[in-house]
């Protein structure tokens, strides 16, 4: 019974992240001079894109790598797992405290609604002294909201509609770019 209840939450994840949604989103790391972010979530057949404005971060979700767009110098540099986590964090048999800093620290507090959708609030210990919380879809598996102190990524407005293949692609003509970047 057991194995037929994950496998069906399993093709119902699958089955959900082959629709496509469309999403707004907002980044506020509360840090004196950084700016305040926003724009656009695309979601679409296991692949991820979110448009920030001078940068995107683009992922395959199977593989969980991808790459961070430089709009403005054509660039781009590869994003791995660790990247990819604040959007999607690693999830193993439902949960992602397998994955975190402190395991033995993260539980699940239990589930909301949050802008309209079913989500889990997770919260995990960061060994420099604390709290990160995770409000992730159900259904989709992707972070419909996080706080990391002041800081907070919220997701609103996730709904269904079209998003074309090549969203999710490498553009021609940028090249690759191997130092450090912040936004």
């Amino acid at each position: 019974m057991r194995r037929i209840i994950l496998f069906s939450t399993l093709l119902l994840m699958l089955t959900a992240c082959n629709h496509p949604f469309t999403a707004n989103v907002a980044m506020d790391a509360h840090i004196p001079g950084a700016p305040k972010l926003s724009g656009k979530l695309y979601l679409s057949k296991s692949h991820l894109r979110i448009d920030w404005g001078p940068f995107s971060d683009v992922f395959d979700l199977n593989k969980r790598t991808g790459w961070r767009l430089l709009t403005g110098t054509k660039t781009y540099m590869d994003l791995g797992d660790k990247d990819l986590s604040t959007y999607v964090p690693k999830i193993t048999n439902g949960s992602l405290c397998p994955h975190t800093q402190v395991p033995s620290a993260c539980k699940l507090v239990g589930h909301e609604e949050l802008d309209g959708r079913r989500v889990n609030k997770w919260d995990l210990w960061n060994p420099h002294g604390f709290h990160v919380y995770f409000w992730t879809d159900e259904k989709l598996g992707i972070t419909l909201r996080s706080e990391i102190g002041d800081a907070t990524y919220q997701v609103n407005n996730l709904r269904e509609g079209a998003v074309a293949d090549t969203t999710f692609e490498l553009p021609a003509g940028y090249t690759r770019y191997e130092g450090q970047w912040r936004p």
